[in-house]
């Protein structure tokens, strides 16, 4: 049957669906047709794949506005508009003057191109080298458990570091090494080392291609220049220095050693461009005056043609995000659409089209940080994200974070979908950032996939009949929390999220804030009954080191905590209203936290 047929077949039969489902929805009903044909729209190649701050991403902000107005929402007299605009750090590219020559005693001087043998890091820092000394450090690997130190007996401090890409097992992502072949791993090693740079260099000719430079807003400086070089580099510099390579070109058993005799200069200038993207912003105002407002949230961001978070090999294809997150923009003008339609609503709903959720939740961090209504005012936030691939179960966040929400839940469940409940309020979208403000939330998600960030995510993978049940249900609880009596009582759960949980067993009990550039750790929230909680840490401070490692960025601070188990002790240093604070961090455990 044709996608087409199917769909027509979906849209008869939508109305009996919804019926039965969600007896309490508002009457408007949800056709899946016109779902299917949104998602289609947003994940076609006239967005481009919905970049934020990007062309495509300029596109889609547009298209949503015509919506909210043809849904006849407000527009809040803060914002003047429907757009809620906000600044960050959308692309690096290379600048002017990026240059390497290496110089051995006897030889002539070797002179590299930018783009052809070597490219900068998209996190590299900016520098001009001249003249430094040369290490190569195998793996560039410095870890107590499992042991290993691809330092030991070199000394880094001052010189150019060279490591080889991945780990000594290969890229084997089920390997013991696996959590050490990042390339910020890697760089933030190479610095606590004192070194001047680090150069990466593919171990053998398999895949020995020059990355292509990635960005992403959250990803910050480096703190010392990373560069990418190919194979024939390290080949030539270890020929001008006399040292032997194996015949087929192997590097990986390669021993760590101090290239006495060769020197380099190095240039790298990257240029740091801003840019600006919206959250789209519709109110929907109750029948009654009140003030008591309910958010209905979805991103409406992707990764456009690749960048720092895409599982495609190469960059270059449109990653469309129909399930992620078309699925979740498409279902909250839907719920704009029902709502509006009905006669009496004892609540005000604030419809909103997130940015930027893809490159660290930026959209929603802001919106929290200025909202565009009393933050006091909103006793609810109810994220759709990924809800497009319907399989078992529906899972729902949050569901600790309100003394209310399982009777909710459970009354509003008509269509006796299985449910899988999780209490926590953090997780990887935007209703972390309301949680953060003590918010009642709900977060409706249908899993992981295998198109997940990949180009093959695609608007005829979407099950219409599930995204229309699960709508279905999601009117039901906004209908509910709009009629109950008072409203969701906000709890504070116990769990594990924040930086750093899948790698390691330690648990602190931080919540980043993405939206915060520059040097140091910036602190959004702590989990409650935490050890960062019980060490007085807060939301709000900055911390710049923890167990005497310097924390430039969220990268510094995860791999620091590698180094420490639960029960052990490390002295943190936050900034605090400018002033520095010095605290003590006992670590959990984090599959006791759990």
């Amino acid at each position: 049957m044709s996608v087409a047929s199917k769909r027509w077949l979906l849209l008869v039969s939508a109305f009996l669906l919804v019926a039965g489902a969600a007896a309490s929805a508002p009457a408007g009903g949800i056709p899946q047709g016109r779902i299917g044909r949104t998602i289609e729209v947003l994940a076609s190649d006239e967005f481009d794949g919905r970049l934020s701050g990007s062309a495509g991403g300029a596109k889609t902000e547009k298209y949503l506005e015509r919506q909210f107005e043809s849904l006849k929402l407000q527009k809040l007299p803060a914002l003047g508009g429907f757009r809620q605009e906000f600044s960050f750090t959308a692309g690096v590219s290379l600048g002017e003057g990026n240059r390497i020559s290496l110089f051995a005693e006897g030889k002539e001087p070797v002179g590299l191109k930018p783009g052809e043998d070597f490219i900068p890091a998209s996190f590299s820092e900016d520098c001009d080298i001249k003249g430094a000394g040369i290490v190569f450090a195998g793996y560039g690997i410095k870890s107590k458990n499992p042991e290993r130190n691809d330092y030991e007996g070199l000394e880094a401090k001052d010189r150019v570091v060279i490591v080889l890409r991945d780990g000594p097992e290969g890229d084997d992502p089920k390997s013991r090494w696996a959590p050490f072949y990042n390339t910020r791993y890697k760089a933030t090693i190479a610095k606590d080392l004192g070194a001047k740079a680090l150069i990466v260099v593919s171990p053998d000719e398999k895949g020995d291609e020059l990355p292509r430079m990635r960005t992403g807003a959250a990803a910050g400086s480096a703190s010392i220049p990373v560069v990418s070089m190919k194979l024939s580099f390290l080949k030539r510099l270890f020929g001008m220095e006399g040292v032997a390579i194996a015949a087929d070109g192997d590097l990986k058993a390669a021993r760590s050693f101090v290239l006495a005799g060769s020197s380099i200069d190095m240039t790298v200038k990257l240029k740091r461009e801003k840019s600006t993207a919206s959250n789209i912003v519709g109110f929907l105002p109750a029948t009654v005056k009140t003030a008591e407002t309910i958010v209905v949230g979805a991103h409406w961001d992707h990764l456009g043609r690749g960048i720092e978070g895409s599982l495609a090999e190469k960059f270059g294809e449109v990653h469309r995000g129909a399930d992620d997150n078309a699925s979740g923009t498409a279902g909250v003008l839907e719920l704009a659409r029902m709502f509006s339609g009905e006669k009496e609503r004892k609540r005000n709903i604030l419809f909103v089209c997130f940015a930027a959720e893809e490159i660290g939740g930026l959209g929603s961090v802001h919106f929290t940080k200025n909202p565009p209504i009393p933050i006091s005012d909103i006793i609810a936030m109810i994220n759709l994200d990924m809800i497009g691939r319907f399989k078992e179960k529906v899972i729902v966040d949050g569901a600790g974070t309100a003394k209310e929400w399982k009777d909710i839940l459970e009354k509003a469940n008509t269509g006796k979908l299985n449910l899988s409940l999780h209490e926590d309020g953090y997780g990887a979208s935007d209703h972390s950032s309301f949680y953060a403000k003590s918010i009642p939330v709900l977060f409706f998600f249908t899993g992981a996939h295998a198109d997940y960030h990949l180009p093959s995510d695609t608007a005829d993978k979407i099950d219409l009949e599930g995204e229309t049940k699960i709508l279905g249900l999601v009117a039901n609880v906004v209908t509910e929390t709009m009629n109950m009596n008072g409203k969701p009582l906000y709890v504070a759960t116990e769990g594990n999220s924040g930086a750093g949980r899948a790698s390691f067993n330690v648990y602190v009990g931080t919540v980043p804030d993405f939206t915060e550039e520059g040097k140091g750790f910036k602190i959004l929230s702590v989990r409650p009954k935490s050890p960062a909680e019980k060490a007085g840490i807060m939301g709000g401070d900055l911390l710049v080191s923890l167990g005497g490692k310097k924390i430039e960025n969220i990268y510094d601070y995860t791999y620091a905590l590698r180094e420490f188990k639960p029960g052990e002790e490390a002295e943190a240093v936050v900034i605090r209203g400018g002033k520095e604070v010095r605290l003590k961090v006992v670590f959990g455990s984090r599959k006791t936290a759990e």
